[in-house]
């Protein structure tokens, strides 16, 4: 399972990368946390509610990862 976690940070990290080096990494961590996040609550509540917040977050976060103010 830590194998697979490993892979995905690193898969996601990398795609991050394409559209700006800078800070893919944290970047990164935020996107497999909201991932999981929203893993467990779809388990807990409304899926297309959950579905509905991630890609809100998602977009957030895509938004500020090629942010001009931090240099994308």
């Amino acid at each position: 399972m830590i194998a697979h976690r490993r892979w995905f940070l690193d898969t996601v990290t990398g795609l991050l990368a394409r559209i700006r080096e800078a800070h893919a990494g944290p970047a990164a961590r935020h996107f497999v946390m909201l991932r999981d996040g929203a893993m467990a609550s779809g388990c807990l509540s409304d899926p297309a509610l959950v579905c509905d917040t991630f890609l809100r977050g998602v977009e957030g976060l895509l938004h500020a990862h090629v942010s001009p103010a931090t240099g994308g």
